[in-house]
């Protein structure tokens, strides 16, 4: 029976791969929480700025950093997959109908259910 550390053993060969892979996860949940929540322009400058942190065209300055820029293929496929994951969920979200009985339509399902009881059509004409 494969246990988590003989899987991890597998796919990652040295603890900082692991890391770099564990803050790629982190990062792509972050970048996907913020497009959910609606913050699309900004999520997405974050996945942008993630992505050139750990190819290095921003310098490392604190340990995690240069973790991730020793070993940037674990930190970037990572952190695209989670990014690729929660915005496809959230457009499916918004895309399926099968939100507890919200339906995609405007809501008006008769325009003469609408109308005020005086007029015969919505533009105050009889």
């Amino acid at each position: 029976m494969a246990t988590v550390a003989n899987v991890l053993s597998s796919i990652f060969n040295t603890i900082p791969e692991l890391h770099s892979g564990q803050l790629g996860l982190l990062s792509g949940v972050l970048v996907g929480l913020l497009y959910w929540h609606g913050h699309h322009r900004s999520s997405l400058a974050a996945l942008s700025g993630f992505y050139l942190l750990a190819i290095g065209v921003v310098p490392a300055s604190t340990r995690g950093l240069a973790v991730v820029q020793s070993k940037p293929w674990y930190f970037c496929s990572l952190l695209l997959a989670t990014a690729v994951c929660a915005i496809a969920g959230r457009v499916l979200w918004t895309w399926l109908p099968f939100r507890h009985g919200v339906s995609r339509s405007s809501g008006v399902e008769n325009r003469s259910e609408v109308a005020p009881s005086g007029r015969a059509d919505g533009n105050g004409r009889r």
